[in-house]
């Protein structure tokens, strides 16, 4: 896949990590992701019914987010990309999700997955 929508910088409040305060209290985590498509149609047309309306990605996974409980990334990236593909079927998709304050002492950095579906 060569042409893709990527929206980046999305940030949500979600109840996910190995620790039980993580999951009771919540963290910030950025999400990243890429919808594979042929966007030839609409950059022609200027019509947004011949491609994908990134807002209905960016929507769902803030909702998601309100009701998410997991121990992983892992696993809280297999429920994103579900998520999607709830959205706008199965399309080539990835996502990184990643946590932005990991607790792990001296360590200031971020941890992420990356995830793909269908991207050939």
């Amino acid at each position: 896949m060569t042409e893709a929508i990527h929206v980046r910088g999305l940030r949500v409040w979600a109840h996910v990590g190995v620790y039980e305060q993580e999951r009771r209290h919540g963290q910030w985590f950025e999400i990243a992701f890429s919808l594979g498509a042929d966007l030839a149609a609409t950059a022609r047309s200027d019509d947004l019914s011949q491609g994908y309306d990134y807002g209905r990605g960016i929507a769902a996974l803030q909702q998601q987010a309100r009701t998410v409980c997991c121990l992983t990334l892992e696993h809280y990236s297999e429920q994103i990309l579900d998520a999607l593909e709830d959205c706008y079927g199965p399309i080539p998709l990835a996502v990184e999700v990643s946590k932005c304050q990991v607790p792990v002492p001296g360590f200031d950095g971020s941890v992420a997955v990356s995830r793909r579906r269908r991207w050939g």
